[in-house]
């Protein structure tokens, strides 16, 4: 069965809309960026449409807020489906950016998905060159209750080689959180006693995710990062990254 994805434009009142064309084996998935600042460098991005949280926190923001957002909408699922010939496969489209990621990622590998990684890897490209014009990088992310949160990235955390530095506030719940690439913007985070995690960007395990790329190759990114449901908390470090970002 042939699918549609969308990236869809979340506020109608954004001043300028492109959209463009790619095929994911037998889907068509439209690429739709809405710039209400277009003067911006900064680039709010959902992957996952199932984290609703952190799709209704960007809404609520950009409704008082000038910014560039975009949204990969889905069926309200994490994974994207799509065919390639009489195969389905899936990928997590935050693990496609590198080509070790996508080889994880797609579902299933074998026998081997020489073409299903083909069509991944444009999904990819075609992500990547609308991101290109952005000099920093804001992912809006949500997760569950104790199963990922700033502990993940502490020593004895799952996450521990992917860190590089890390501050735990005992005023923020431990799934609320940021993550980011940048050594400047984890100081300022830290100073105002957000849970915050730098991403060691040498010693990273490379899962084809976003902020790996990004560490790759030297682009500022911010995961703004919430427990499903904490909308009040996501929106908070959002106006704090924000502040942040709008002073730099």
């Amino acid at each position: 069965m042939k699918i549609t994805f969308l990236l869809v434009l979340l506020f109608p009142f954004f001043a300028m809309t492109q959209t463009s064309n790619i095929t994911l084996g037998d889907s068509t998935i439209q690429l739709v960026k809405a710039f209400n600042a277009p003067a911006s460098k900064v680039l709010f991005f959902n992957m996952h449409e199932d984290e609703q949280t952190s799709i209704e926190v960007s809404k609520a923001f950009g409704q008082g807020h000038a910014i560039n957002f975009v949204y990969l909408h889905h069926q309200l699922t994490r994974r994207v489906f799509y065919n390639v010939g009489k195969r389905e496969f899936s990928i997590d489209p935050n693990r496609i950016y590198t080509k070790k990621g996508r080889r994880k990622t797609i579902a299933p590998w074998r026998p081997f998905a020489f073409k299903a990684n083909n069509e991944a890897a444009k999904l990819a490209n075609t992500i990547l060159s609308l991101i290109k014009p952005f000099k920093t990088i804001v992912t809006m992310h949500n997760n569950t209750d104790v199963e990922y949160t700033i502990k993940s990235y502490l020593p004895e955390g799952e996450e521990a080689k992917n860190t590089a530095d890390i501050h735990v506030s005992d005023k923020w719940d431990a799934d609320d959180f940021v993550y980011t690439t940048s050594v400047d913007f984890f100081h300022h985070l830290k100073a105002a006693d957000v849970n915050v995690i730098l991403q060691d960007n040498v010693k990273f395990v490379n899962d084809g995710s976003l902020s790996v790329f990004c560490g790759i190759n030297g682009i500022d990114y911010l995961n703004i990062e919430a427990q499903k449901g904490h909308f009040d908390a996501q929106l908070k470090l959002t106006e704090i990254v924000y502040h942040m970002l709008m002073a730099h």
